[in-house]
């Protein structure tokens, strides 16, 4: 990240010959085989299947369908909420029944809107979009003497190439006529896909749900990039037109898994359930940087339980999407999308659970909804070379969003695959996350209803849910916080199926979590215990149910008794604190009959945070795709840096960074750690550090077992810098109890910017940055209040140039948000254009918000204004010392809004460098 780098670099500069700590690069690790748009496969797709890339093996999908080969989900109707479906993708075309395998597609992104007007016949000449159109004659035998309606797609608001470049001409910028009219059986499309000219080639295009038709554009006999769908709707008369696509890859991909058969027309080569229809519903606008929009997610979830009890379809949902929950607990699509559920209880809805992981505590919403099935991921082995089938244990992915306050995930499955992707993202078929592990999941569910419907029997969502993780067995490389019931096995969960059960569906209330609750504790145990409420949400008969946990540390009444469908019982933690350490187990409540398993999971997680940082090396030792967790406190200002580094050079770890309340670490989350010079340093700077617990997780790899030292070192000073006419001073507190002794240096690193934004709708916010002719970088942060973030389900941040050409993109996950994209060279100087894209749970915001921005502008490197730097200095116990440079003249003018930032440097001996980036005021006579 951009901050990272200009601190390493000035910091670099500072130590100038000293023995400088290894400072790894800031970002995130990519998943091989993830390039995209190359144009070449990344593997073959007879050679992914031969290795088993669609993994079906650790979770007997193999065995239940050579047993039951026709249970492989017919029947069954899967939705997908998503960036949309490509119709036209080998593998998507038909289920195993030979019938077609998507039944609609349906837009609720408004991104494929087409604005239509009437255009006028011209001989055989039609004018759209200021493009001259042949082959009026043709269209005019469809609509008779009806109007002839036209419009474009526009390319250049849907990205940068290879996805936006929708016509395949390696260019974005198009401007993609289609003409409209309505025949005998309804509206119709006609659209220039060869790009020769004219329509008279072209056949007219039906909306999907009527005829299943679809078309592309592509040059000069290519395949084409993209398939397209049309949706229509009629007002009085007038046509409204819909594109459905999917430029982003994701629903494609997601679909596959979930779904495909015969997989780029390989033989056998299938996702989970290859019997299984599908419904794609978009909720995803790339041109609003791949943001839902608000009031699509509930919308298109209404629309597809509509779809299926038309049709008499069982009902699976699968929506690969999350972000973070600030205060758990509070998120208002949680509450809709279970109220949705609660009035359909044969629906079932896989969620991802998002990929915070490994930090507690960090599943998103809706996977915090608590009546759909939070999926966690697993790391299929055979990405790492090892056979399908070796008996070696699946761990759990070092993504995997975990849970703490909420007891998610529910099941954790495969979350890699080898899977169907549009044309223009060749080389892009493999891909991780919870987003692949979800769609697993709902091909699990769909093989489950398909095997209840030919045994005749009808089946609920809560009897589905409660078959998968009754029919699970636990990972031996995670808790039960990880990993919620484990890795479900297909035969398993068919056997409790089909065994007739009484089983009571039942609530955990703790705290503000309703539904789901867990207990996450630091420090001493809480005075008095948990209080924790159990609810009955199939009615309100009484039953008495047995409560035990599976550790002495935590105590809990023998049984407990719901009359009225609710009672509450207290849980205490007794026993010494785990220092440092995190030490977690399970309350299980058991009904009347013990052969259902738990009708509740309770997991309890107590955390001892590091008590004393006092530089000394803690060493941990892990299993294979084990995590160990140390819980770090920090003060505001005040810098914390923490090195990782492997007892053998042979060990790799992966050293992993979470911010107070879970949210991954600002300027990169992740990064590689090895022995000696290859230590991890991860580095909060005094100017990012807030106050509050950071999660330092330390991951082993999947296959061997390793072994690290976790240090950690927190800055004996709190920086702060001014700037008074030409004296830039630099201050230094002590916070330490013995004296010591620093070196100072400052540099001018660039300027910063800060807006208020405040409004009461969700249209997208255009914000015009001038972007100064010096600067080389920019980073946005943004913040809004913490309990103001539940009210959204996404927000994007989309970068564009002057002309509109989308440049960059950057979801926002949680209620701080920072952005630093990679600008072209030109740009400096230049308008830089931020588009701000809210969106609500509701269809619309629902009151006034709130955003702040800070946007910091980047030199290329940063300028001395120290003359060298200062000489050695030893503080006090608790005072402050003042380090003044005169002569400190800024190289560069600054516009009115802009503030100089400078970089502070305090130099503890000839190793260690804190830092911390500073406002400071203008000096009298700056700007032009």
């Amino acid at each position: 990240m951009i901050r990272f780098a200009l601190r390493a670099a000035f910091v670099s500069l500072a130590l100038a010959g000293a023995c400088v700590l290894p400072v790894a690069a800031q970002t995130p690790v990519t998943a091989p085989g993830q390039a995209g748009g190359l144009g070449q496969r990344s593997m073959s797709p007879t050679e992914a299947f031969a290795r088993g890339l669609m993994p079906l093996h650790s979770t007997g999908v193999d065995r239940f369908a050579a047993a039951h080969p026709s249970w492989d989900g017919r029947g069954v109707l899967i939705a997908i909420l998503d960036s949309g479906i490509d119709p036209g993708v080998a593998g998507l075309g038909l289920a195993s029944d030979s019938t077609p395998k998507i039944l609609d597609l349906r837009d609720f992104s408004h991104e494929g809107d087409v604005a239509l007007h009437q255009v006028q016949r011209r001989g055989d000449t039609l004018i759209v979009a200021g493009h001259r159109l042949l082959g009026a004659s043709h269209v005019a035998a469809i609509a008779g003497r009806g109007a002839i309606w036209g419009g474009a797609l526009l390319e250049l608001p849907l990205g940068p190439s290879p996805q936006a470049d929708v016509d395949g001409n390696g260019q974005v910028g198009d401007t993609l006529p289609v003409v409209v009219v309505r025949g005998s059986d309804g509206w119709v499309l006609f659209a220039d896909t060869q790009e020769n000219g004219t329509l008279a080639d072209d056949k007219p295009v039906h909306d999907f749900a009527v005829a299943h038709e679809f078309f592309g554009w592509s040059t000069a006999g290519h395949p084409h990039p993209v398939n397209v769908a049309a949706n229509f709707a009629d007002s009085a008369g007038t046509p409204h037109l819909d594109l459905f696509f999917d430029t982003d890859s994701h629903g494609t991909h997601v679909s596959g898994i979930a779904a495909g058969h015969d997989i780029y027309g390989v033989r056998g080569f299938d996702g989970v359930a290859p019997g299984a229809h599908l419904i794609g519903l978009k909720i995803a606008n790339d041109a609003a940087g791949g943001v839902t929009v608000s009031g699509s997610m509930v919308k298109a979830l209404d629309y597809a339980i509509h779809f299926a009890h038309d049709r008499g379809m069982p009902l699976v949902v699968n929506l690969s999407f999350g972000v973070g929950n600030e205060i758990e607990g509070t998120a208002r699509v949680d509450g809709m999308i279970d109220s949705l559920l609660a009035a359909h209880p044969d629906v079932v809805m896989m969620v991802a659970a998002s990929n915070d992981g490994p930090g507690l505590s960090t599943i998103g919403f809706p996977a915090s909804a608590s009546r759909v099935v939070a999926v966690g991921a697993t790391a299929p082995l055979v990405f790492a070379g090892v056979p399908p089938g070796d008996a070696l244990a699946e761990p759990l992915a070092s993504f995997s969003s975990r849970g703490g306050e909420e007891a998610a995930p529910d099941i954790v499955v495969p979350g890699s695959a080898y899977s169907t992707i549009p044309n223009f993202a060749i080389g892009n078929e493999q891909e991780d996350g919870t987003s692949m592990a979800s769609p697993h999941a709902a091909g699990l569910a769909a093989r489950l209803i398909s095997a209840a419907k030919a045994n005749g029997r009808t089946v609920t969502a809560h009897d589905i849910k409660q078959a998968l993780q009754q029919g699970s067995h636990l990972l031996p490389s995670a808790s039960v916080v990880d990993q919620g019931a484990g890795m479900p096995d297909l035969t398993a969960a068919w056997a409790w199926l089909s065994t007739s059960h009484n089983v009571p569906d039942l609530a955990v209330d703790i705290g503000a979590v309703h539904g789901r609750g867990g207990v996450l504790e630091f420090g001493a145990p809480k005075a008095g215990g948990d209080s924790i409420t159990l609810r009955r949400l199939d009615g309100d008969a009484p039953i008495t149910l047995q409560l035990a946990s599976a550790d002495p540390w935590v105590t809990v009444p023998a049984s407990v008794t719901l009359v009225g469908g609710k009672a509450t019982f207290v849980a205490t933690i007794t026993g010494a604190d785990p220092s440092p350490d995190v030490r977690s187990t399970v309350i299980k409540a058991m009904g009347p009959d013990a052969s259902v398993g738990p009708l509740a999971t309770i997991p309890v997680t107590q955390v001892a945070p590091l008590a004393v940082l006092d530089a000394v090396p803690h060493t941990v030792r892990m299993g294979p795709g084990a995590v160990r967790r140390f819980f770090v406190p920090a003060d505001t200002g005040r810098g914390v840096q923490i090195q990782v580094a492997t007892l053998q050079s042979a060990d790799h770890v992966m050293a992993m960074l979470a911010e107070p309340g879970g949210m991954p670490f600002r300027d990169g989350p992740e990064i590689p750690a090895g022995f000696g010079d290859g230590a991890a340093l991860l580095d909060i700077g005094g100017d990012d550090v807030v106050r509050g617990l950071y999660e330092v997780d330390v991951a082993a790899g999947p296959l061997a077992a390793d072994s690290a030292t976790v240090t950690v070192h927190q800055s004996p000073v709190r920086l702060g810098a001014a700037l008074s006419h030409d004296t830039l001073s630099v201050t230094a507190q002590s916070l330490v109890a013995s004296a010591a002794a620093f070196r100072f240096r400052a540099g001018l690193i660039g300027a910063e910017q800060r807006l208020t934004i405040t409004r009461s709708n969700d249209a997208p916010i255009r914000v015009a940055l001038a972007m100064p002719a010096w600067a080389a970088h920019v980073a946005v942060d943004m913040q809004m209040p913490r309990a103001q973030w539940s009210r959204f389900t996404d927000f994007g941040f989309v970068f564009q140039d002057r002309n509109g050409k989308q440049l960059a993109t950057s979801p926002v996950n949680y209620a701080f948000s920072r952005a630093a994209p990679d600008l072209p060279a030109r740009l400096p100087g230049d308008s830089l254009i931020l588009l701000l894209e809210p969106a609500f749970a509701t269809p619309t915001a629902d009151g006034a918000w709130s955003v702040d921005l800070v946007i910091h502008f980047y030199l290329t490197k940063p300028v001395a204004l120290d003359n060298g730097g200062s000489e050695s200095h030893s503080i006090e116990p608790g005072a402050t010392y003042a380090e003044h440079f005169a002569g400190a003249h800024l190289p560069m003018d600054l516009p009115p809004e802009l503030r100089p930032l400078v970089i502070a440097v305090a130099l503890e001996g000839e190793e260690r460098a804190w830092s911390r980036q500073v406002v400071v005021a203008r000096p009298a006579g700056a700007g032009q």
